[in-house]
């Protein structure tokens, strides 16, 4: 006997133990649909019995539902606001940045923050770069550091040269540098129900906000907020807005680069 995707979802939540309420749901059952498609899978309950007697089809229905599309420097005009305005304050006033990419997707953006430290000349020992995915098979990606060309679009020829290397066997991908990679830390972290560590000066969370409902992003920016800083820095999308952010205690300062303080 088939089920409804209202019931679909509720047994999903529980076998994969994320909030799927917090997602808008006709992109939950959307991308639901186009993997059954994909797999060849009749109804939602043959795809609900897979997910939770195939280990591998749980894992392919994560990494197909999850946000795993990046792109280093992506909207460059905010990075170059970040490098010379935010970053050099931050800089100036902490002995150690404590950075927090989330959700980190394949890595770019991570990655290009630790970029753009190192061209600012700071010592390693003085900032922490953290990147937490839900997804166990992106952060694996993201860990190897190897990039087709598209992700690099927004790279200069002068970056290319320094920080990438030329995969000998596949064409159009890139290595990035160990020197880079090991200025990142990943981990495997459900953004929606799991504890959030304290004490950030700058968290990224880009273009998560636009797949999920508006109290879940109201109850997660709230959840972001409690545990950065004052006078630090929260960095969204170009696409994504928070409306009243004085409520927040936000001020924006660029695009869509908030200013958060709480005193």
């Amino acid at each position: 006997m088939s089920i409804t995707f209202s019931e679909f979802k509720d047994q999903a939540k529980k076998i994969l133990n994320i909030d799927l309420d917090g997602y808008k749901l006709d992109r939950v059952e959307r991308r639901t649909k186009s993997l059954m498609r994909r797999y060849d899978v009749a109804d939602f309950k043959e795809c609900i019995n897979l997910i939770e007697s195939d280990s591998k089809f749980k894992e392919a229905y994560l990494n197909h539902f999850t946000i795993n599309t990046s792109e280093f420097f992506r909207n460059p005009e905010s990075f170059e606001f970040l490098k010379k305005n935010v970053l050099p304050e931050l800089i100036q006033r902490k002995n150690k940045l404590r950075i927090w990419s989330a959700p980190c997707s394949n890595g770019c953006e991570p990655y290009t923050l630790a970029i753009i430290l190192k061209e600012l000349g700071l010592s390693s020992n003085r900032f922490e770069i953290y990147a937490s995915d839900l997804d166990p098979e992106i952060l694996n990606k993201a860990k190897r550091g190897l990039y087709r060309e598209n992700a690099l679009k927004n790279v200069s020829d002068s970056r290319m040269r320094k920080y990438f290397t030329e995969d000998s066997s596949k064409e159009n991908f890139y290595h990035l540098s160990n020197d880079i990679k090991k200025m990142v830390n990943f981990e495997q972290k459900d953004l929606i129900n799991g504890r959030f560590d304290r004490n950030w000066d700058l968290i990224l969370s880009r273009n998560f906000f636009i797949y999920l409902t508006k109290e879940m992003k109201d109850q997660l920016i709230k959840k972001f907020l409690s545990v950065l800083n004052s006078d630090s820095y929260f960095f969204l999308g170009n696409t994504e807005y928070i409306f009243s952010a004085d409520k927040y205690n936000l001020k924006k300062v660029y695009q869509s680069i908030y200013k958060y303080n709480n005193n």
